[in-house]
């Protein structure tokens, strides 16, 4: 038997994978389908028969037929292709459907069908909705980790304020006429202060880290020299202890290197700092080799100690933040735990390794491996600190090299001196640490005051912090600098004298025009350092 005309048009509509519909217009101008392949009915969910020769308002009905029956419709009367979309309601979850209707013609250009193609665009809306979700998510994280970057700047500038405080009133006090218990209580303060410190910076180093924003600063320097730096400044600790603390850098090992000596020598600090933490007899020991023909790591820096090591199940661990070898109290008392972990950081962004090898009970040994370029002529001069115009990023504890305090003390007779600082607290520190200079001190505790007593007197030297009322540190010197453009007058020297010490902050204030930054809180040394450079 024959198989009728529609039958094999049915069948070759089948064959097609995508939905495909079909609709003639009628007498009437309205559009019937007429033509409905497998795949269509099988996102419409419409059954094999019982739609041929109606509308979609027919079949659908609500608003879903309204809206297609008018897009048909729209189709016929503009002769025009036409691309939409619609929802179609499923058990569970909603199907997205995109149509083109494409219109047919006879000869006379009248509009007799319409031909219809539909994709499942669920999948790609669900795509775009987990991309924008994606987005959103990346969007509100970096919003988070700027929240905690200002919290952090925040409560390093509020925490540092007061701590300068401390540390200058303590200092001063220090130097007057103290007997023997209150030279111990004021040793005490000192030395309780500089350990919060330590601790304030550790934690700001490691948000660097988490967030990424550590960067490194090549530079000539003398390894030699800044090992020796380290050894000097932690002897007093191994001797208190009754420690010994060797340095083995023999003479055919190179000493001139181009790298961030400041991150070295940090790593350096914490990995002989933990040593000492964890060795009650014997000693530490720094040892430096270097073999060129390494195929990596050709300089390598062992910090040996005769301590208490670290057991096998917590050696893997030792890197990880917050955690320590020696989880006793007594232990956990003296640290934050992230030295090893901002250690391992800054290594590895120099790309670097760190290693660490240890028996229990028989001390251990962490190895920095490095390659770094030696310098092209020697110069094993010591480390000098660079200045902020030299592109410096701010030390905690600026500067690396203080002129002698009889030098800043000649250079400073007859200078004028102008403090900006809102703290009264600190400028009594800075009053007292200057009493001595020979130098004609005055304030100003607002960025306002600062440029109108600039404007009506000359300075040799601004102290100016960057954080006050009425008018801020950055838009003070804006201003000066301005008006010694307009009237000519010679440069004054302008350092920032504040708490905020961020990468960000020394940026901002090389943009304005300051020539160094000081951080607080800062030692008495410092400062006169200051007025000698």
């Amino acid at each position: 038997m024959k198989r009728r005309p529609d039958h094999d048009f049915e069948a070759i509509l089948d064959a097609v994978d995508m939905a495909v519909i079909v609709l003639k217009v009628g007498d009437d101008g309205v559009p019937r389908y007429v033509g409905m392949n497998e795949r269509s009915r099988e996102i419409t969910k419409l059954p094999k028969h019982g739609w041929h020769g109606k509308t979609a308002l027919e079949i659908f009905g609500g608003t879903i037929g309204e809206r297609a029956l008018a897009l048909h419709m729209g189709v016929v009367q503009s002769k025009q292709e036409a691309t939409y979309e619609i929802d179609v309601p499923a058990v569970l979850k909603t199907r997205h459907i995109r149509t083109t209707m494409k219109p047919m013609f006879d000869a006379a250009g009248n509009v007799t069908h319409i031909v219809g193609s539909s994709a499942d665009i669920t999948s790609e809306r669900e795509r775009d909705a987990a991309l924008e979700l994606t987005k959103i998510a990346k969007e509100k994280a970096e919003e988070a980790n700027q929240a905690k970057e200002r919290f952090l700047a925040n409560m390093s500038h509020e925490i540092r304020t007061p701590m300068n405080g401390i540390l200058g009133i303590c200092e001063m006090l220090r130097e007057t006429a103290l007997n023997d218990e209150q030279t111990l209580f004021a040793d005490t303060i000192f030395n309780s202060t500089n350990a919060l410190l330590d601790v304030i910076n550790e934690v700001l180093d490691f948000s660097q880290i988490t967030a990424n924003k550590v960067s490194l600063y090549y530079e000539p320097f003398s390894l030699r020299s800044l090992i020796s730096d380290i050894a000097i400044l932690l002897s007093a600790k191994t001797a208190y202890k009754g420690l010994g603390l060797h340095v083995h850098y023999d003479d055919d090992v190179p000493s001139d290197f181009v790298g961030d000596a400041s991150k070295i020598r940090q790593i350096l600090l914490n990995l002989v700092g933990n040593a000492i933490k964890f060795t009650d007899a014997g000693h530490i020991s720094i040892s430096v080799s270097y073999d060129q023909s390494a195929p990596a790591g050709a300089l390598k820096l062992d910090v040996s100690d005769t301590g208490c090591g670290i057991s096998p199940d917590q050696i893997g661990q030792v890197f990880s933040a917050f955690e320590q070898a020696d989880s006793t109290p007594s232990a956990r008392s003296e640290g934050t735990g992230l030295g090893l972990a901002i250690s391992l950081a800054f290594v590895e962004r120099m790309g670097g390794d760190l290693t660490v090898q240890s028996v229990q009970g028989q001390g251990a040994t962490f190895t920095v491996s490095l390659d770094l370029e030696l310098q092209a002529s020697a110069d094993s001069s010591p480390i000098k600190a660079r200045s902020l115009d030299q592109s410096a990023t701010p030390s905690l504890s600026t500067p690396a090299h203080i002129a002698p305090a009889e030098t800043a003390g000649i250079l400073a007779q007859g200078m004028k001196i102008l403090v900006a600082e809102d703290n009264m607290t600190n400028q009594l520190v800075v009053g007292k640490m200057l009493q001595n200079s020979g130098a004609e001190i005055s304030y100003a505790k607002n960025g306002a005051l600062a440029v109108k007593a600039f404007e009506n007197a000359e300075y040799d030297l601004i102290l100016m912090d960057l954080s006050m009322p009425v008018m801020g540190g950055l838009e003070a010197t804006k201003i000066i600098r301005r008006y010694e453009e307009t009237t000519g007058r010679t440069k004054c020297k302008i350092l920032a004298v504040t708490a905020n010490t961020q990468k960000s902050d020394a940026k901002a204030c090389r943009a304005v025009g300051m020539d160094g930054f000081l951080a607080k809180p800062f030692r008495k040394k410092e400062l006169w350092a200051c007025l000698g450079a």
